[in-house]
């Protein structure tokens, strides 16, 4: 078995990620990976202010694949928890389909990829349905703030 990314991400620095980092190990542990083979990415940043180039948890997990081939599967929490800009979320899809790691998202629960290592139609309906949720839900929010 390879190895497994735990895509890990907060917005402010007053939340604690070590729940979702653990609910994403046992995940992964209950998937057949090692402790030793999870490798948790974990930041404290915007998953709408920053621009795909300027989040640092993606750009660790993107060195990680590029540089160690036994990576095969990304966790993440929620589909907001990678991003919540359409774009970038599409973006992650792109890169991690192009390369056949499979992503696992724990809720709702997903996995990306068919054994085959193409992706399953089913669930990219539902990625796609959730990237509209993560970014309508912070227009609104924005929306409210403005109007206050």
């Amino acid at each position: 078995m390879g190895k497994a990314i735990l895509l890990v991400r907060v917005s402010t620095e007053r939340q604690s990620f070590d729940a979702q980092e653990q609910e994403l190990f046992q995940l992964a542990i209950a998937d057949g990976y090692s402790e030793n083979d999870i490798i948790p990415v974990c930041e404290k940043e915007s998953g709408i202010k920053l621009k795909e180039e300027e989040r640092k948890g993606l750009n660790t997990m993107k060195q990680l694949i590029e540089s160690d081939s036994s990576i095969e599967v990304v966790y993440s929490w929620e589909i907001s928890r990678i991003a919540r800009k359409k774009k970038i979320l599409f973006s992650v899809l792109d890169y991690l389909t192009e390369r056949k790691i499979q992503l696992v998202i724990k809720d709702p629960y997903l996995k990306l990829l068919l054994p085959s290592g193409e992706i399953d139609q089913n669930a990219e309906m539902v990625f796609t349905l959730f990237a509209q949720m993560a970014e309508s839900e912070m227009r609104n929010k924005a929306a409210r703030f403005k109007r206050a």
